[in-house]
């Protein structure tokens, strides 16, 4: 049987237990604090309809929604977040409906326990739904500023890297990177126009003793977006060097097949006007003849690569 787990209040902190669906309806009666499920269901649709009066278009998004939101209702105020565990290809959501007197979660128990864990540190006086959605929000962004350090630490390597090698894997690796970076620029840009939305609205819902605490975590959003757009901005001028690395390298092969080529076009030419089934050549009687030629040819590419390295080609 699907299990979920209820957070109570007491005088020394907070309490936890786990406990099935069936019996939520008897843990109401008992005003738990936090209650958290790790997915959604239809029997935890059911109850979040009947019992807590959640609207069908939260549940919805809940369900199917990708993106962060934040919609306040007339009694409850539904968020969705959305962050990294640890990693890019690792998103994860994480639904909250936050009513007066309670906090009801759905996604991850890892979120949920180190959340938890946080929550017992605090003073029992301080402990009320506010204070669980800040904590809640202060750990996501956390999730996404460890992912842009992880991110930042790809980008010191690459930046290191650029000037020893100019290989199609490092390219592969810079596009990689790019890719990461603006994934969590985009979600965390939206993270942050959900929290000033948010904020914004949050007096209407009798919650004015949270702004000061949320503002703060919106704060660190904008930081963070403005961290990883400047790593963005960094890896947009270390593809630019890599380009001018590989134009420069490709400018200077040809350059020296080039230089090979015009010094052997001499070379070429008098070999092939010599090789003509003609008779009467110059110094074709003559048994000093190979001689001259050859010195003829050497002359010419000496010449030739003396001009170049006078006009620093060399």
């Amino acid at each position: 049987m699907e299990k979920c787990w209820v957070v109570f209040k007491t005088d020394e902190g907070v309490k936890s237990q786990t406990v099935s669906i069936d019996e939520l309806a008897e843990i109401l009666e008992k005003k738990p604090l936090w209650i958290h499920f790790r997915n959604m269901r239809e029997d935890i649709e059911d109850f979040l309809l009947e019992k807590l009066k959640i609207n069908e278009l939260s549940i919805e998004d809940v369900i199917l929604e990708d993106r962060p939101k934040a919609e306040t209702f007339e009694s409850y105020v539904f968020i969705l977040l959305i962050y990294f565990d640890g990693r890019i290809s690792r998103k994860r959501k994480f639904s909250i409906f936050w009513t007066k007197d309670l906090i009801v979660t759905i996604g991850s128990r890892k979120l949920f326990e180190e959340t938890k864990i946080e929550l017992s540190l605090e003073e029992p006086e301080d402990i009320t739904p506010d204070k669980i959605f800040w904590l809640i929000s202060s750990t996501v962004v956390d999730r996404c500023k460890k992912v842009a350090l992880t991110l930042e630490r790809q980008l010191d390597d690459i930046e290191v890297k650029v000037f020893r090698e100019q290989n199609p894997e490092l390219l592969e690796d810079i596009s990689d990177l790019s890719f990461e970076i603006i994934s969590l620029r985009r979600t965390v840009k939206q993270l942050r126009d959900v929290f000033r939305s948010f904020l914004s609205s949050l007096p209407r819902f009798g919650k004015t003793q949270s702004i000061h605490f949320l503002r703060d975590v919106a704060d660190e959003l904008v930081m963070l977006y403005d961290h990883i757009d400047t790593l963005h901005e960094m890896l947009q001028n270390i593809f630019s060097v890599f380009s001018s690395l590989v134009e420069f390298k490709l400018n200077d092969i040809m350059k020296t097949l080039t230089i090979i080529m015009t010094v052997f076009a001499p070379i070429t030419m008098i070999s092939g006007y010599y090789g003509m089934n003609i008779v009467d050549l110059p110094f074709a009687d003559s048994h000093l003849g190979l001689l001259i030629v050859t010195g003829m040819m050497a002359l010419m590419s000496f010449g030739f690569l003396a001009y170049f390295r006078k006009k620093q080609w060399l």
